[in-house]
């Protein structure tokens, strides 16, 4: 009998505990191994990858493909749908074991646990790992046994539990004598239809190269060379000075295990200053693990306000405004930065993006969940607990919400972050600079006045 394993967001050999643990089934059975990576549309629904982020798994898998080939293994690339494909795919080659790593979306999940159902009831064998997270969920709850809705002492729990994530488990560096199963239905990579017909992705390769060898180079080169200056320089947007890191972090071509545990020497050992860099950088990846955490027990957080106060009565939404906003018009040098270099390279600093964000959903009074949207779209490491997290935090309707009163000046974050003008000259490409859309003066006040005369109003009701 066989073994499969299910690739998703782990799209890396070394760290990947599903793929350790069926290769060593495998060689222990005198088996065989299929590994495949299943696009689905259906169960991506109503999460479907956006353009920039299908462009960076398109050309993660071939990387992934060609990494694992050179082991002597084959990446079958397959379509449909988790529970009738692949119970199908392993009826037909007798495959009686199976091992993913979990996703925490939860309408993903969902199809997970409709597939890990049927497999068992058929006596095959499922083994599910927890490494896309730090924790299960369901392990860290408040004393009253509800989440945690508030980031502090959500921090400070998992900051305690730390000491015992380990990432022993490392694929050995002599490839298993394990032969690959290849299905008749896979399809080469172009034929998956992974990639949208979007011509900007184009320039996307000239700004990233997806996959876990340049992954791992990455997470190298921060944690030796940048680390240190991380407090310093991370709000800088002219530099790298940021890790990098989210779109391989959203793909799984890294383990944020692999990174805890790189990290953890340092904080034990490390001198002062760069024991200081490293907890700073550590809570950043505490925030991200805060966002899946409230997306799994919040999973209407993703379209809707957690703040049910701010229901779509309370946006003014204008067409025009958002398409200013969208193609970096809005006559605001930093905002119109921060949209170009969005649009050219599918990224953007995450100092700027707070800043874009708050723009649209204060100055221009637009409902957050259309710039979500547009990030799910062109952000080539587009996740969606971050980025419905981070929006809701900025607009103020979500958990750990920045008050309603802290409407960031994108004119005086520039002179701070930026006082040579540096991004700001790099991604305005729009010559001659429109006229500001609205004065930020003025659209700071109006917007105060309609955080507060709504929440007044609902007060009262």
């Amino acid at each position: 009998m066989h073994t499969a394993v299910w690739f998703q967001r782990n799209l890396r050999i070394d760290h990947n505990e599903a793929l350790i643990w069926a290769l060593n089934r495998a060689q222990r059975q005198n088996g065989k191994i299929a590994l495949f990576y299943l696009h689905s549309t259906q169960d991506e629904a109503p999460w479907q990858r956006g353009a920039a982020s299908s462009w960076w798994l398109h050309q993660s898998l071939l990387s992934l493909k060609d990494a694992l080939s050179q082991h002597g293994l084959v990446l079958n690339i397959i379509e449909g749908t988790a529970s009738t494909t692949i119970t199908t795919l392993l009826k037909q080659h007798n495959i009686d074991a199976i091992s993913w790593q979990r996703s925490y979306e939860p309408h993903l999940f969902v199809h997970e646990q409709q597939l890990a159902s049927q497999l068992i009831q058929r006596d095959i064998t499922v083994n599910i790992t927890h490494d896309g997270m730090l924790t299960n969920p369901h392990q860290l709850m408040t004393q009253k046994g509800t989440p945690y809705k508030v980031f502090t002492p959500f921090y400070r729990q998992m900051r305690k539990d730390l000491h015992h994530i380990n990432d022993e488990k490392t694929t050995p560096a002599t490839p298993y004598a394990v032969a690959s199963i290849t299905f008749n239905c896979a399809l080469s990579l172009e034929a998956s239809n992974i990639i949208k017909p979007h011509h900007w992705q184009q320039k996307l390769a000239q700004h990233h190269q997806p996959g876990e060898k340049n992954s791992q180079q990455i997470l190298r080169r921060f944690v030796v060379d940048r680390l240190i200056d991380y407090p310093s320089k991370r709000d800088i947007p002219a530099i790298e000075a940021t890790s990098m890191l989210a779109a391989p972090l959203h793909f799984g071509e890294v383990s944020i295990r692999q990174i805890i545990s790189l990290l953890q020497p340092i904080i034990e050992q490390g001198e002062a200053q760069v024991n200081q860099a490293a907890e700073v950088f550590l809570r950043q990846l505490i925030w991200r693990e805060f966002a899946k955490y409230i997306l799994w027990y919040f999973p209407d957080s993703a379209e809707l306000s957690m703040n049910k106060r701010f229901d779509s009565s309370f946006w003014v939404y204008d067409e025009e405004r958002l398409k200013r906003w969208q193609r970096g018009e809005t006559g605001v040098a930093m905002i119109d930065a921060g949209m170009q270099q969005l649009w050219q390279t599918g990224t953007m600093h995450n100092r700027v993006r707070m800043l874009v964000a708050s723009y649209l959903t204060k100055n221009l009074a637009q409902p957050w969940q259309l710039g979500a949207r547009w990030f799910w779209d062109t952000l080539v490491d587009a996740d969606l607990a971050n980025n419905s997290m981070g929006w809701q935090w900025v607009a103020g309707t979500g958990v750990d919400a920045a008050p309603y009163f802290r409407i960031f000046n994108p004119e005086t974050q520039a002179k701070k972050f930026d006082p040579d003008s540096l991004y700001q000259q790099r991604w305005n490409n729009t010559d001659p600079q429109p006229e500001p859309l609205v004065d930020l003066a003025e659209s700071r006040r109006d917007a105060l006045h309609r955080y507060q005369t709504h929440l007044k109003r609902h007060t009262l009701q």
